[in-house]
């Protein structure tokens, strides 16, 4: 079991007003529905009306984690419901094992450019736009089912391309990067997330995207 800071969570006209102790060593990790100011900034940017998932069907994250500082931060997160409770299971194991996460905010603070996101190290997981390879076809995060961790650090290659533009240091998978995900026993990202039934990016044939994990039913 996983400890979680006592909150005390109000709701008043649809606003979540949080008291909490004093920030510590000790995770911090709860799902509410999409705050209605947090809505009026997905809306025309993450989320748009043509989206497969309705708006009361994402939950917002709160999620404490250790940055590339040594410090303990708190970042947030969209994802569908149904895989809301599991994410901050997983999210409390990084943190336990002080796997390192140098940012994370919704992709709307990038006006859900992924490729800003991406060359910004920010992990992210909910926005409607198209497959990468495939246009035309609605990707995984417009399910809010995928995510991605440190896509600087584990980018998206496929032959010459690689994503983020920024990331041409991190191609060379034989390195010790800060962050980084390998399929290694002792790479606690990758356990958590693939003992939860996720598939990585990074075993996929004729591409590689190591930042990228999706909830496989």
């Amino acid at each position: 079991m996983y400890r979680v800071m006592n909150l005390f969570v109000l709701l008043l006209a649809s606003q979540v007003v949080i008291c909490e102790e004093k920030l510590s060593c000790t995770f911090v990790g709860y799902a509410t529905t999409i705050p209605m100011d947090v809505m009026r900034v997905m809306l025309g940017r993450s989320w748009k009306p043509e989206c497969p998932v309705p708006l009361q069907d994402l939950r917002y994250l709160t999620l404490s984690h250790w940055g590339f500082d040594d410090q303990v931060h708190i970042g947030h997160m969209v994802v569908h419901k149904d895989i809301a409770e599991e994410i901050i299971e997983i999210f409390a194991e990084l943190f336990e094992h002080k796997f390192p996460i140098e940012r994370m905010e919704i992709i709307d603070e990038y006006d859900a450019d992924d490729e800003r996101s991406m060359e910004d190290n920010n992990s992210s997981a909910f926005c409607f736009r198209a497959n990468t390879t495939t246009p035309g076809v609605y990707s995984k995060h417009s399910y809010g089912i995928a995510i991605d961790i440190n896509p600087r650090i584990n980018p998206y290659i496929k032959g010459d391309l690689v994503l983020p533009r920024n990331a041409e240091e991190y191609v060379d998978r034989s390195g010790h990067y800060k962050g980084m995900i390998t399929d290694t026993p002792d790479n606690v990202c990758y356990q958590a997330f693939a003992r939860r039934g996720y598939a990585w990016g990074g075993h996929w044939d004729g591409r590689k995207d190591y930042q990228h994990w999706c909830k496989i039913y």
